[in-house]
């Protein structure tokens, strides 16, 4: 009798040891999951993206390309004028549900024209928006 009890308590001890091993692990997935995340979503734009501004009779056109944290994301540009000198790129994405969704962060194009004089202009941008770092490389054409 004394056998099957200490049995008994050794099982008890395993059980316990596979249900912690079972929570650390998804514990551990999700913190590894959600923090992941954050970082590859601020990491992947974290240096200005050089926008390419070609600048030709009172219109500027702007392109250049970002890297986006999921392949099944689309990317949209819409130009709003902030100031008597100062325009917004708000860049906003949106994930197809017919495209399948890699892991590899794949570049997106943009092209946008904005209506200004080629002096004296001021770009900022936000992607989803939170601010966003561009840099504006004038061309003339």
């Amino acid at each position: 009798m004394l056998s099957q009890s200490v049995y008994t308590g050794e099982m008890e001890v395993v059980r316990h040891f596979v249900w912690f091993a079972i929570v650390a692990t998804a514990a551990t997935f999700v913190i590894f999951f959600v923090v992941g995340n954050f970082f590859v979503g601020t990491a992947e734009n974290a240096e200005p993206v050089p926008v390419r501004d070609v600048i030709s009779d009172g219109a500027q056109h702007l392109s250049g390309m970002i890297l986006l944290p999921l392949a099944c994301e689309e990317l949209t540009v819409q130009t709003q004028k902030v100031s008597a000198n100062g325009y917004l790129l708000a860049f906003q994405t949106w994930q197809d549900p017919s495209v399948p969704c890699p892991t590899t962060p794949p570049p997106r194009e943009f092209d946008t024209v904005v209506f200004a004089t080629s002096t004296n202009v001021e770009f900022s941008a936000t992607l989803n928006g939170n601010g966003f770092p561009i840099t504006v490389l004038p061309e003339s054409s």
